[in-house]
């Protein structure tokens, strides 16, 4: 499982518009951002489609100026955590 964090910085005036296309992708969650059009993306790992795929993606939205990676998790111990939760 692949855990990241993204800054996207979107054109101000299509900033929510950016984050409603995002938040449509899966394995997106849309954070908290600014009025420059700045904000955080978490993504994971869905169904079918990796993290790194999505992120890259990301350039292709309409309104996104940049996307830059600033937190990258993987590892199998999330997915045994999880089946481990599940029993």
């Amino acid at each position: 499982m692949n855990i990241c964090s993204v800054i996207v910085h979107a054109r101000p005036e299509q900033t929510a518009a950016v984050q409603s296309r995002l938040a449509g992708l899966p394995g997106v969650e849309v954070q908290g951002g600014d009025e420059s059009g700045k904000f955080i993306v978490t993504v994971e790992d869905a169904d079918g489609v990796s993290a790194a795929d999505t992120m890259m993606s990301f350039n292709s939205v309409e309104g996104v100026i940049s996307s830059t990676l600033i937190y990258h998790y993987g590892g199998d111990d999330l997915d045994e955590e999880v089946i481990r939760e599940a029993n």
